[in-house]
């Protein structure tokens, strides 16, 4: 089972890649972020809290729910 962590990390560097965001450093500066916070969170290093979750919706044009809903097969 993919720990939470993980499972937002995952999700954070899909709709990274998806916005067409090719970096995290660019990610990190659109959210104004930490890149070293966004590569621990890409990596499940860290829990993706909801400050974050908006910042991050926010630069990839999403809603910060996105982030928290699981993917249905």
């Amino acid at each position: 089972m993919e720990s939470s962590a993980m499972y937002h990390g995952n999700k954070v560097r899909t709709l990274r890649l998806h916005a067409g965001i090719a970096t995290q450093k660019e990610l990190a500066n659109r959210a104004k972020i930490s890149p070293t916070i966004i590569s621990d969170l890409e990596r499940g290093r860290r829990e993706l809290n909801p400050s974050w979750a908006m910042r991050i919706a926010e630069a990839v044009g999403t809603s910060w729910q996105n982030l928290f809903e699981e993917e249905v097969e």
